[in-house]
């Protein structure tokens, strides 16, 4: 039997910097808490102190405040604290989601690597902003959730061709969650903030009133309306030609609109959000895109169907009375990731590849000293380099197509002739055009 998935539910009150102490208390409580210290501190490229704490203290000074709190409750610096845990240049991997706003409900596929995925349904209610209940990813930001006056946000993955300074997509679901009380505030804020990655956001509030804002840094475009689905694709036409290759994302838009035009109860939209027969839900976990979470929002009520892994048997968390001062009642969500139907075990050992040196079959390369490696003949479509020393690494006939390379070590590294680099882009710049760049210069130097 395959083990289960635990998420731990937290609740946290009082000043920003007690939520952030809390959070990391509580976190600390639990196995990977406690393996925390052994981790070895994660510094994004060109991170910087100073720009960050410019622009939180802009745009949301009490998470600013709340990273104090985490910094002391994890016993790390704040450089650490901020360098990991807020907008100091972090980059995001591909992941799905799919939501559906019908008829006041808001249902939610949440749709990640296991491997990345925080754990943690945090309900906060600091001094000075709302409060609200969300699934947490690198503590301060949130992955969707919804706030005491009934607004519900998600977040959908969309491209990050167009990268650019800015904040980035959980930082900004928890700006709007603290700051709004409707859908008209919240697509608003989202019109005004700076984003830095191709992102869709859904959202509904009390009154029923949905929304999908379609944002990236070329461009702002919302759709609203009483009943609306979205995935993982811009929909508007000024911003299609932004989409990715994803037929993921367009296979499972009909099905959700279908059900947007239906009245549904809120449990029966949540079983078939998480039946791991749905045709919306994802077993793709080895991929980082298996659903790991599930649940309906009643807005008005302020009332939470929630579930874990595939299949589950959801619990109701009335928000609305936590609010006023009453307990979840629940401190942890257990359930099976993939379901009845394909049963995936989170902690069993990924099986070793020969042709790529013994990487992960699932070609994720992280916190990897590959110094000095040689891969020759092998298709690392899709892989992920993340925090890997590449210092003098030889790839000779590889695919790379995909591939993702986050603060990597690229020194002394040969690249040499026959190499396809097409649509590649280096810190959001293309490949092709610094070459161009690069070629006009040189001809400008001859005349």
């Amino acid at each position: 039997m395959a083990a289960l998935w635990n998420v731990d539910v937290l609740s946290c009150r009082g000043s920003s910097y007690d939520v952030g102490r809390q959070v990391a208390e509580g976190f600390r409580k639990t196995p990977r808490g406690r393996a925390f210290k052994r981790r070895k501190e994660r510094r994004p490229f060109a991170f910087s102190l100073k720009n960050a704490e410019a622009a939180l203290t802009m745009y949301a000074p009490n998470i600013w405040e709340e990273l104090h709190g985490l910094a002391d409750g994890l016993e790390i610096s704040l450089e650490r604290a901020v360098a990991e845990f807020s907008n100091g240049r972090l980059r995001y991997p591909k992941r799905g989601c799919s939501a559906v706003m019908t008829g006041g409900l808001y249902g939610r596929n949440y749709d990640f690597s296991p491997k990345r995925y925080d754990r943690l349904l945090v309900a906060i209610q600091p001094d000075g902003v709302n409060a609200s209940i969300g699934f947490s990813d690198r503590f301060t930001g949130r992955d969707d959730g919804m706030n005491e006056h009934g607004l519900c946000v998600g977040l959908h993955y969309v491209n990050e061709a167009n990268w650019q300074p800015g904040l980035v997509c959980i930082l900004i679901v928890r700006i709007l969650l603290d700051q709004c009380a409707n859908t008209a505030e919240a697509v608003d804020l989202a019109k005004r903030l700076p984003h830095g990655l191709g992102f869709n956001y859904s959202m509904i509030d009390a009154l029923g009133n949905a929304a999908v804002v379609e944002a990236s840094p070329a461009g702002i475009a919302v759709r609203q309306g009483a009943a609306l689905a979205c995935t993982n694709h811009f929909q508007s036409a000024d911003l299609q030609d932004q989409n990715r290759r994803n037929a993921g994302s367009f296979r499972r838009l009909p099905t959700l609109e279908a059900w947007s035009q239906e009245l549904i109860a809120a449990e029966d939209l949540f079983f078939r959000l998480n039946a791991s027969r749905s045709p919306v839900f994802a077993h793709g976990y080895t991929r980082g895109g298996g659903t790991l979470h599930s649940f309906v929002c009643e807005a008005s009520r302020r009332k939470m169907l929630v579930g874990v892994g595939g299949d589950a048997t959801p619990m109701q968390l009335d928000f609305g009375a936590w609010v006023t001062g009453s307990d979840l009642t629940v401190a942890q969500l257990t359930g099976q990731l993939g379901g009845r139907l394909k049963p995936f075990d989170p902690s069993r050992r990924a099986r070793k590849n020969p042709a790529s040196g013994g990487a992960e079959s699932e070609k994720t390369f992280v916190d990897a000293d590959l110094s000095g490696a040689s891969f020759k003949d092998v298709s690392l479509k899709d892989a992920l380099f993340e925090n890997a020393n590449m210092a003098g690494a030889k790839f000779t006939d590889i695919n790379l197509a995909g591939a993702r390379l986050d603060n990597i070590n690229l020194s002394d590294v040969e690249i040499t002739r026959n190499c396809n680099f097409k649509g590649m882009t280096i810190a959001g710049v293309r490949v092709q055009d610094l070459f161009e760049a690069y070629r006009n210069r040189g001809s400008a130097k001859d005349s």
